[in-house]
């Protein structure tokens, strides 16, 4: 099976069971955790030629400790929501940015 589509079978399977053990309101917490705390670190490490598998592992780590650290930090300064926001697009900008320059 290709990644593509065991990735694909993964995030089906946590939406399945998020959302029959946490109802509607828990799939839209998991999904949006992946996004902020995943999203952001694969891209990133996309640029150091890792495979798929030791990509998603990575991130998945990376994410849970450093985006939270972060907005700690960021949140000393400013409220919480926007430092969570500010970190998002940060992060975000800087994946994509090192993406388009390695192409």
């Amino acid at each position: 099976m290709d990644n593509k589509m065991t990735l694909g079978i993964i995030l089906v399977l946590i939406g399945l069971f998020s959302f029959i053990f946490l109802g509607f309101t828990g799939f839209r917490v998991i999904f949006g955790m992946l996004l902020v705390f995943f999203l952001p670190f694969y891209i990133l490490l996309g640029r150091f030629g890792l495979s798929r598998g030791e990509r998603m592992v990575f991130s998945l780590f990376i994410g849970i400790g450093v985006f939270p650290s972060i907005v700690y930090w960021l949140g000393v300064f400013m409220s919480f929501r926007l430092a969570i926001v500010v970190t998002f697009v940060v992060l975000m900008i800087v994946a994509l940015f090192l993406k388009k320059s390695r192409d």
